[in-house]
């Protein structure tokens, strides 16, 4: 079977997501869809925003659309929200469009301090909350077909190896 020419890019805030999807968009020359980013524009408001003024479920509802609309897209990287593949229905509306997820893994006190004093994350109340979510995500991210360490590593490095993985 020929694999969609389509990487989704998942894992938790922090993780390089966006910044890692448009190097490795520009390298392959894929249009770059960043999910947070397309819900922003189609709302008129940034995630946080959208958060306070209608909640996660109305959230949620949007990025289901948002992704559904996505994965329709190929060739594309596709740069996942921080919760979105932590849906089982996403999973299953990734898994079914076919294409290679790929986690962008780092420990909780990097992703911690990357974070540090940034306001638009609206799931980032404290420590204690973070690293609760974290771990409540992780179990969704190990279903990736692959995972990728960010720790340490510059984003054209991380771009590399998951070039490096030919999964095509």
């Amino acid at each position: 079977m020929v694999r969609r020419k389509v990487i989704y890019l998942l894992g938790f805030m922090g993780s390089g997501k966006s910044t890692v999807g448009l190097l490795l968009a520009k390298t392959l020359g894929w249009p770059l869809i960043d999910l947070d980013t397309v819900i922003e524009a189609g709302q008129g408001l940034s995630i946080k925003q959208i958060f306070e003024n209608s909640g996660e479920p109305f959230f949620r509802q949007i990025e289901r659309a948002a992704l559904t609309e996505a994965c329709k897209a190929e060739p594309a990287v596709i740069a996942l929200g921080g919760g979105t593949f932590a849906q089982p229905a996403n999973v299953d509306l990734v898994r079914e469009a076919g294409g290679a997820t790929v986690w962008l893994d780092c420990p909780p006190a990097v992703l911690r301090e990357r974070c540090q004093g940034l306001d638009n994350r609206p799931l980032f109340r404290d420590e204690q909350s973070f690293t609760q979510l974290f771990m409540e995500r992780v179990p969704y991210y190990r279903q990736a077909d692959y995972r990728i360490s960010t720790e340490g590593r510059n984003p054209q490095e991380v771009v590399e190896q998951i070039l490096s993985l030919r999964v095509f």
